[in-house]
């Protein structure tokens, strides 16, 4: 199979990723959400492949769990064990396997181990998505969960906290995080330390919809909300991380628009852009950088860039007047008014990133699959004074779209402004799925289904400045 960047199989899609990184190689688990349950080679539950470059995934292999999202870890003495949930009958449970050889593809459950909420701190409803921490210095385990406080008032959710000596017995304690905050549990918890600084990573699927994390330094006990809370936009959901000293990665999903399993689908059919959010989609991998402030910047696996090595030729055809074409630099002249311009032929997989400095440009960005008229396509821009990128389809640009869908802004992702004022704007795409990147620090993920085999452009509302143009392609093994 060709290797894809956005790692999905034929007659299924990606559901929450659980990775590990195991000597010198990234183990990712993953829960397999079968689009085809008559497809050859149909198993359901978890999966796992490994990867050493995050490009070329596999093979695949089951491995014998039902469940949903968990953790693993190897204790003292070697012995891995695999903790998943389960929904039986509406209720919520973790449950505990063990690898009897040492495989990772070969796990018992032991059922005697399976425990659910205690009714008493914790809330009934909601208990899943465990995430397993051994604190060396307490010789304890922790398992951080998805719950939800029992409170009589409606924002409970939180990351619950259990606490075991032997991986079998738990303790319920107070939870680790609860902000009093969100109508649901704080789903895929994820617990990691880089250098002096901790961080829990959790989804969100009320009152915020996306990846959040918060940080407190090593010792503190009060968490902190940081300057770019979110991680990537409302089309990227379930993210865990796995990684050593020297890198990190967050791994989540990007979903798919393929099916009405929530009856969400407009009455008429205008495109399937139009279409609600599935779960699970097409694996999107980001790196994770620590910045000096101890906030978490996002951005583009090197090795994912490196697979993108033939040149891609571009010609400036300004659409509009307003635009100055020199030697390695595009700039829009004209205050207060937008200037539009195509480069060419966009490859269904591409690398293109262009350095923006708006002088009083509102918005600077870049336009995919368009054409001349510059209507129906994917715009992507950097609004300096909102502080944000900002994803708007073809949809908005009609009286249609802006009745079906009542709100200003599709996708957004949070910008730090930077002290030399430029943005560094990086594109990937791969037939339907896309990820932007804005100066190594924040992402925003999206899909593009109605148009596609058209022109890259770039846009300014204003005036400023494009250079250090780069496009590339990418040659399949």
């Amino acid at each position: 199979m060709e290797p894809k960047l956005f790692y999905q199989q034929p007659a299924a899609r990606v559901g929450d990723v659980i990775p590990q990184y195991i000597d010198g190689k990234y183990q990712l688990f993953y829960l397999k959400n079968w689009r085809d349950h008559n497809a050859p080679g149909f198993v359901p539950g978890w999966h796992r492949m490994e990867t050493t470059d995050l490009v070329h995934m596999g093979p695949e292999s089951p491995i014998g769990v039902v469940g949903g999202t968990g953790d693993l870890i190897q204790d003292k003495d070697g012995v891995w064990h695999l903790f998943a949930c389960i929904f039986p009958e509406g209720k919520q449970f973790v449950t505990h396997y063990i690898s009897p050889d040492g495989c990772l593809d070969h796990w018992e459950l032991q059922e005697e181990d399976t425990f659910g909420p205690d009714g008493e701190i914790y809330h009934c409803s909601d208990w899943r998505d465990p995430r397993i921490v051994y604190r060396e210095d307490l010789g304890e385990y922790w398992m951080y969960l998805a719950a939800r406080v029992n409170l009589p008032h409606s924002q409970t959710g939180c990351v619950g906290l259990c606490v075991s000596k032997d991986l079998k017995t738990w303790e319920y304690r107070q939870p680790a995080y609860f902000p009093q905050r969100f109508n649901g549990a704080c789903e895929c918890p994820d617990f990691f330390t880089m250098g002096d600084w901790e961080y829990l990573v959790f989804s969100s699927y009320t009152t915020l919809f996306g990846n959040y994390y918060v940080k407190r330094k090593a010792g503190e006990s009060q968490w902190r909300i940081p300057q770019n809370h979110r991680l990537d936009s409302r089309a990227f959901y379930a993210a865990k991380t796995a990684g050593h000293d020297s890198e990190r990665y967050l791994f989540g999903w990007n979903p798919t628009k393929e099916r009405d399993d929530y009856g969400f689908w407009p009455a008429r059919y205008h495109g399937q852009d139009y279409r609600t959010w599935d779960w699970g989609g097409s694996m999107v991998v980001h790196q994770l950088r620590q910045l000096p402030d101890g906030d978490l910047a996002v951005c583009l696996p090197a090795q994912k860039a490196a697979a993108f090595t033939q040149p891609v030729p571009y010609t400036p055809h300004p659409v509009t007047q307003g635009w100055q074409v020199e030697e390695g630099k595009l700039v829009s002249t004209t205050p207060g008014v937008q200037q539009m311009m195509l480069l060419g032929e966009q490859p269904e997989t591409c690398h293109f990133q262009v350095t923006m400095r708006p002088e009083d440009a509102q918005q600077m960005g870049v336009v995919l699959h368009v054409q001349e008229e510059m209507k129906e396509g994917y715009y992507l821009a950097v609004e300096p004074d909102q502080g944000r990128l900002v994803y708007r389809s073809w949809m908005r640009m009609s009286e249609e779209g802006g009745k079906t869908f009542p709100y200003d802004v599709e996708l957004e992702a949070p910008l730090r402004r930077p002290q030399d004022g430029l943005y560094r704007l990086e594109v990937v795409t791969e037939g339907t799925v896309g990820v932007a990147y804005v100066n190594g620090q924040a992402a925003l993920s999206f899909r593009m289904y109605d148009y596609g085999g058209r022109s890259l452009g770039l846009f300014a509302l204003g005036s400023g400045e494009f250079t250090q143009l780069e496009w590339r392609g990418r040659e399949y093994e």
